[in-house]
């Protein structure tokens, strides 16, 4: 083969395989977007059919929903604690408002979003009043019973602080646990949190 040929395969070759790696790198990032579209959509379509504002995505929502359903799916269990309290995990977020939905066992976003409108406690979180902002997130365990698991946050926007001034502004500023009106999940009870019925 001439050595003008085989440049001109060669370089065919490295651009078709180029173009692959490409392609699936592009998939690889855009897998976790369809289920954030489809779920602020979703979500979004029935707070409004209830006459509550839409819901968007919110980056810190997404990272802590994500560790939740990895966290159940690494433990095998289906339960609020597993990553540690809600009210914990959530504490980065400077939410005041916040409620959390967890489920196991469905396949699709459109299956767990009926599930969890068919729960009065879960329904109540899906229209929770103050909520703008949401994260969610699946992570599978196929050795598992459920196979896969969801975990959804819903919140209210970043609440700013003031900046601390002294040590006594500083306690006085410090986290409190918020009234049992505000923030609301479903599971075992936790001190000082109210509990929505899982059903």
């Amino acid at each position: 083969m001439p050595r003008d040929s085989f440049r001109t395969l060669f370089d065919a070759v490295a651009k078709q395989t180029l173009a692959t790696v490409l392609l699936f790198v592009s998939l690889g990032h855009a897998s976790a977007d369809p289920l954030s579209a489809t779920a602020e959509g979703a979500i979004s379509a029935y707070r409004r059919e209830h006459g509550l504002p839409a819901v968007k995505i919110d980056a810190k929502l997404m990272q802590l929903a994500r560790e939740q359903a990895q966290s159940m799916a690494r433990a095998g269990v289906l339960d609020h604690n597993v990553g540690g309290s809600f009210q914990s995990r959530l504490g980065s977020a400077n939410r005041s408002i916040a409620a959390e939905n967890i489920a196991g066992g469905t396949h699709d976003f459109s299956s767990t979003l009926d599930l969890w409108k068919r729960s009065s406690g879960h329904r109540a979180n899906l229209l929770k009043g103050g909520v703008t902002r949401m994260g969610v997130a699946s992570a599978e365990a196929p050795e598992t019973k459920y196979k896969v698991f969801w975990a959804l946050i819903l919140a209210g926007p970043v609440e700013r602080r003031p900046p601390l001034t002294s040590s006594r502004a500083r306690r006085a500023l410090s986290p409190r646990l918020p009234p049992h009106d505000l923030i609301k999940y479903c599971g075992e009870a936790i001190p000082g949190m109210a509990r929505v019925a899982c059903e």
